[in-house]
């Protein structure tokens, strides 16, 4: 290798990265950013729990028990928490914690960290037996890699590939390459054997099929697999983010490599990250929070509603606006903003129950309603994306009045947070799906606190 190439290998986006993961300090990390990752961590646990009592989570769980582990020691977030090995237990995880589209989003890389970053790190933390503050650090580590690299990729990315199953890949592997201590090198091959795994097209959103779960579950298996492999001296590329055949050139026209270093260990993007309480596509959620406002505005009746009308940004008419289609599933449903506003200018809110496949299938007055809804771009919101997620929602009434309401921010968005105990609200109602009451408010203690917990594979004993 000559100086020159060796010049540009050490200053390149993807070796600083590796550099800087491999380096910083768990007490070098904002006191803010761990508590932020403790944060995540139990909106996760509660997703995850809720998720693995889906009908789909059976498919995971069958998969995985074809390959019977000797190794069973991380947490399967199931009803009997069963345990297995730590491979799999990233990949049915990562999984579960999706099905429902309760997980925590990033709006400026268009990215669910916490499906792909938690199920990998804590998977290989239990076996590991490595303290809470380490765990929660190298969750910090892990959201802030694939954070950076889904706003490098941008939102020409976004348009063809699902953002957390590609750069997902990375924070898992940034995540778990932290907690085995990988030096600067072997962190730059976890960083190249994870991107040259990155996978997730959109194109499933075409016929409502099933695969969006599978995108962060095969993630966080991959990231750490790559991780793993590392450590055992297995070479992956230098330059995986920047090369003329790596991840950005060939997944995004219009990547910028900056958004990989700019500000790097002084601002942490994990502090941007929302939770989100309502079990449907994020870019449904401004919409919806309008049209709760609207069900509580004086003289509001459901039954008078001639038209609706949805103003918001490009991303959200693309990849939720419905096309002009009834859903036919729950998964079309999801992400089908006009069937979200019609059950909630119905009902005045909206829950699991809403997304079950008998309601979507009967409810004759929700199928009336979502003809008279229209969605378009709002040149001022699409000015705003992704920095800001907004909405607009009118509806008229047949007698020509007029319910309007505008949202910027989306409840759960860190500029209008869940309280604590909308959180504990949130999670108790996701993690009671699968555990009692008593078991959940245990584990709410416990995950609440696991900054202090000295062996995180404890945390599910005796639940």
């Amino acid at each position: 290798m000559t100086s020159e190439s060796k010049r540009i290998l050490d200053t390149g986006p993807t070796r600083q990265l590796a550099r800087w993961i491999a380096k910083v300090d768990r007490d070098n990390i904002p006191p803010s950013a761990i508590l932020k990752a403790q944060e995540l961590m139990v909106d996760w646990v509660g997703a995850a729990l809720a998720g693995s009592t889906e009908e789909l989570a059976e498919v995971a769980y069958s998969v995985m028990d074809l390959v019977v582990p000797e190794l069973r020691v991380s947490t399967l977030l199931t009803q009997n928490l069963d345990r297995t090995s730590p491979l799999q237990a990233a990949f049915v995880n990562g999984f579960t914690s999706h099905i429902l589209e309760l997980d925590d989003v990033h709006r400026g890389s268009m990215f669910h960290p916490g499906a792909v970053v938690i199920p990998a790190a804590f998977a290989l933390g239990e076996k590991m037996h490595v303290s809470g503050l380490d765990l929660l650090a190298a969750i910090v580590v892990g959201y802030e890699a694939g954070v950076r690299i889904g706003e490098a990729a941008g939102q020409a990315h976004y348009e063809t590939w699902h953002t957390t199953g590609t750069c997902g890949v990375f924070g898992a592997a940034a995540a778990a390459g932290k907690l085995l201590n990988l030096d600067e090198n072997a962190m730059s091959w976890a960083l190249g054997n994870a991107g040259t795994q990155a996978a997730g097209l959109w194109q499933f959103l075409e016929d409502g099929a099933l695969s969006k779960p599978l995108h962060p579950g095969r993630a966080a298996y991959s990231g750490l697999l790559a991780a793993l492999m590392a450590a055992r001296g297995f070479t992956g590329p230098h330059r995986i983010l920047e090369g003329e055949k790596g991840f950005l050139k060939a997944t995004s026209p219009g990547y910028d490599i900056s958004a990989i270093l700019d500000g790097l260990g002084e601002t942490y993007r994990i502090h941007d990250v929302s939770i989100k309480p309502h079990s449907s596509c994020r870019h449904s959620h401004p919409q919806i929070d309008a049209a709760c406002e609207i069900t509580r505005q004086p003289g509001f009746d459901p039954l008078e509603i001639a038209s609706v009308n949805v103003f918001t940004y490009g991303a959200a008419v693309a990849v939720a606006g419905g096309k002009g289609e009834y859903p036919n599933v729950s998964a079309d449903a999801k992400f089908h903003s006009p069937y979200c506003i019609a059950r909630v200018l119905q009902n005045g809110t909206i829950g699991l129950h809403d997304f079950e496949q008998t309601v979507i299938e009967s409810d004759e007055s929700t199928k009336a309603l979502v003809n008279r809804i229209t969605i378009e771009i709002g040149e001022e919101f699409e000015r705003r994306f992704p920095e800001a997620w907004g909405a607009k929602v009118d509806v008229r009434m047949t007698d020509d009045r007029l319910f309007s309401s505008e949202v910027r921010y989306a409840k759960g968005d860190p500029e209008n947070p869940l309280t604590e105990d909308e959180l504990h609200e949130k999670y108790s109602d996701l993690a009671e799906s699968a555990l009692s009451c008593v078991q959940a408010r245990l584990l709410w203690e416990r995950i609440s606190n696991i900054r202090n917990v000295d062996d995180v594979s404890t945390i599910f004993i005796g639940i």
